[in-house]
């Protein structure tokens, strides 16, 4: 409940970075009719069942995944230790370097995903453990 929170406190949009987050939410099919522009930060949950394809983008047809769609905003990882090491790997990179490059035999395209990374998990899997 917290980690929602975190958008609302951050500093409103500037005008390029709203329309940064429209063109790539547009890209990524997700822009709605009536909004043509995002102008609240994005906040995103994936599960930790996500792939990593679905997390750093990619596919037949390169779109952005959930690292680009919560640029200038929140990527919020529930549950850490219950993501697959490889899908927690391929995201140091992007991280690092706030932006994703995909390669196809067709194109090769870079995303931008400047965004805030925050994370919750339990000491142990049972949940109970006291420091």
């Amino acid at each position: 409940m917290m980690a929602r929170r975190i958008p609302t406190i951050l500093p409103n949009l500037s005008f390029e970075e709203a329309l940064e987050i429209t063109k790539i939410h547009s890209i990524a099919g997700l822009l709605k009719n009536d909004t043509p522009l995002i102008v609240s930060r994005p906040f995103r949950s994936p599960h930790h069942t996500i792939s990593s394809v679905s997390l750093v983008g990619g596919g037949r047809i390169p779109k952005p995944g959930e690292i680009s769609l919560s640029h200038y905003g929140v990527l919020f990882l529930d549950e850490l230790t219950e993501f697959n090491k490889n899908t927690l790997e391929v995201m140091r990179t992007p991280l690092e370097d706030k932006q994703i490059s995909i390669s196809r035999v067709n194109a090769s395209l870079t995303y931008p995903c400047n965004c805030m990374l925050v994370v919750s998990l339990n000491p142990c899997p049972c949940g109970y453990y006291r420091i």
